[in-house]
């Protein structure tokens, strides 16, 4: 059977754009090396746990605060994690890095 070819219907497929998701309400993005991550808000929880559960492949070692190895930059929501505490400020000094597994989130009052 012969159909002409102005008479043939050839869809045209294109790949999906892909954009980079927006950043949630509740979200922090952190970026540690070159890997960066947004991190749902989980009130309670430390900012490493969350990644880590989020599925963010982040470095991290003792979870005390004392190795600096889960240090972070806070890209964007800081306002959902907690003051710098004593052990931040002793391994960070003035730096403006966080250390994940001390960070503790919660909500935007």
């Amino acid at each position: 059977m012969f159909i002409p070819e102005n008479k043939l219907a050839v869809p045209s497929f294109k790949p999906e754009k892909k954009e980079e998701p927006a950043l949630a309400a509740s979200a922090v993005r952190i970026q540690q090396g070159g890997l960066t991550c947004s991190v749902p808000v989980k009130p309670g929880s430390t900012l490493l746990d969350a990644a880590l559960a989020n599925g963010c492949d982040m470095k991290y070692k003792c979870r005390k605060g004392t190795c600096g190895q889960c240090a972070v930059d806070v890209v964007a929501g800081a306002e959902f994690l907690s003051a710098r505490n004593t052990a931040e400020q002793k391994k960070l000094g003035s730096s403006a890095k966080r250390l994940a597994c001390q960070s503790v989130m919660s909500q935007v009052k």
